[in-house]
């Protein structure tokens, strides 16, 4: 008759609850700023919403797929699941034990993308690959059967112990410190996500205008900032007449937006802040002969602008 020994739960860790939410939030956000950049042109956001509903039905399989507790018995090592359990008979178990740094250098070790499993499966020099059953970033454990190897993460570490009675194991290996350079760079994709997300997101945003006594300014990313007295032309054109852009020397262009120093084909230093394809634009051009050119995605907003720069 089969006997439950030990239970161990396997519950989510502070850094992957953190990591977890960080990346929903990151994701939400980029998913957003794609739909407003794709809708703000008219687009066809059909291909962006397949894309969010494969992406939330990943969620719910991993979710589905997280391991939350260990079991013991006399016969069998039992990884529960909410999908399905996975379930070890102890005679196929050869060891098991905390991993050392060595393990993890020999099985690369990296977050999935929702980090609600931890550490997943790589395949290493060898070709062979560990299965992972995580949700925590300590008390890894090596668990060597003759179906693989697999990493698991249970919150007591005695069932290391009580397993190693059962099958007769006498060896232990304890757990070395981490290398702190390995942990920072497990923070490497989700800086570069939200350095990327940034980068995106505040040049695309539409710059604050702002009219005082002296001088028309536009803040954020690639702003400008003109005294009146050194405007000598200001009216409002159609995107057709803009001259052809040859380079980009010091901005972004993302879709039709452009924002920041262009070079046009005669070679003619010019500063953009448009929505290209939206009418009007402002033209304005100082004493040093630089020409701007300005409009909102929303063309009431343009002249609007343009009547308080000419009024001013």
């Amino acid at each position: 008759m089969e006997k439950i020994l030990f239970i161990s739960p396997s519950t989510p860790c502070r850094k992957n609850l953190i990591m977890f939410v960080t990346s929903i939030l990151l994701t939400v956000l980029i998913f957003w700023l794609v739909y407003r950049m794709i809708a703000a042109h008219n687009g066809n956001t059909v291909l962006l919403e397949i894309i969010a509903v494969i992406t939330l039905a990943s969620l719910v399989l991993a979710v589905i797929a997280t391991p939350h507790k260990f079991i013991l018995t006399n016969s069998h090592f039992i990884i529960k699941r909410r999908l399905k359990d996975s379930v070890i008979p102890l005679q196929n178990i050869k060891t098991i034990r905390l991993m050392t740094p060595a393990d993890r250098k020999k099985y690369y070790m990296s977050a999935d993308v929702w980090n609600i499993r931890g550490p997943f499966a790589h395949y290493p020099t060898t070709c062979k690959k560990i299965i992972a059953y995580s949700r925590r970033w300590d008390n890894w454990t090596l668990l060597i059967t003759d179906r693989g190897k697999f990493l698991i993460t249970p919150d007591d570490l005695q069932l290391i112990d009580a397993t190693i009675q059962q099958i007769g194991q006498i060896e232990i290996i304890s757990q070395i410190p981490e290398n702190p350079v390995r942990k920072l760079f497990r923070w490497l994709p989700a800086a570069i996500i939200l350095a990327t997300t940034a980068g995106i997101y505040f040049p695309y945003k539409e710059p604050k205008v702002e009219f005082d006594s002296n001088t028309f300014k536009m803040n954020g990313v690639y702003g400008v900032n003109i005294p009146f007295a050194e405007i000598t032309e200001a009216d409002t054109i159609t995107c057709r007449e803009m001259p052809a852009i040859s380079i980009r020397t010091n901005g972004i262009s993302l879709f039709k937006v452009h924002r920041g120093n262009f070079r046009t084909k005669e070679g003619k230093k010019i500063r953009l802040s448009v929505h290209y394809g939206v009418n009007p634009v402002i033209r304005i051009v100082d004493r040093q002969g630089v020409v701007y050119y300005i409009n909102r995605r929303n063309a009431a907003e343009t002249r609007e602008i343009y009547h308080q720069l000419t009024t001013k």
